[in-house]
């Protein structure tokens, strides 16, 4: 997905406005001030606030992509492929906060069909991705054989989120990435395989 400069400013505002205000304050007039354009000016880049919706979703699933393209490329163990994935997502959400407060926004998609399709399908990627790399990790003998795949995605992830909604709580009062640090190795102890 290419954006201009401009619609990408208008984006990250969007982003912003959502985080800090919720939803019902994404309007075109504060859109339009916080990007100090006109309102007019706006519709040049996006027909109305669905498409606005829209790139903002095709933006996160843009970097979700590019995330889970590198580990495809990446010649380490499964195992380290998640930590990987996993890691990235702290650092990105350290260096955009406000994106996490976005993406895992469950109100934020509201009852739009369209919209819940396109969050699950973003997920349903991460979810494919993680569940590969934890079953060839299984297979050869780096996660315990005896744990279904998915449960173990689950604990992976949802500690993960549980973790960077805590730290958003918390006005992000710890670091993300030396908490999840520790808590990478604690589920690593109850996933590993024993020798």
């Amino acid at each position: 997905m290419e954006m201009t400069k401009r619609q990408m400013d208008i984006v990250n505002a969007a982003i912003n406005i959502i985080a800090q205000k919720g939803m019902c304050d994404l309007t075109t007039k504060n859109l339009a001030r916080e990007v100090k354009v006109t309102e007019a000016a706006l519709y040049r880049h996006f027909t109305g606030k669905a498409e606005l919706i829209d790139t903002i979703l095709a933006y996160f699933k843009q970097i979700s992509d590019e995330v889970i393209g590198n580990l495809k490329q990446m010649n380490v163990s499964p195992l380290q492929k998640i930590r990987r994935f996993v890691f990235d997502r702290y650092g990105l959400f350290e260096s955009q906060p406000e994106l996490a407060r976005v993406m895992f926004s469950e109100d934020l998609f509201g009852n739009d069909p369209g919209l819940i399709s396109k969050v699950r399908d973003i997920m349903h990627s991460h979810r494919d991705e993680v569940i590969l790399n934890i079953t060839e990790a299984q297979k050869n003998g780096l996660i315990r054989s005896d744990l279904d795949a998915l449960q173990v995605f689950r604990i992976i992830i949802g500690s993960m989120r549980l973790l960077i909604t805590q730290w958003n709580l918390s006005s992000r009062a710890f670091s993300l990435t030396s908490e999840g640090e520790k808590l990478w190795n604690t589920i690593e102890k109850m996933i590993k395989e024993s020798k």
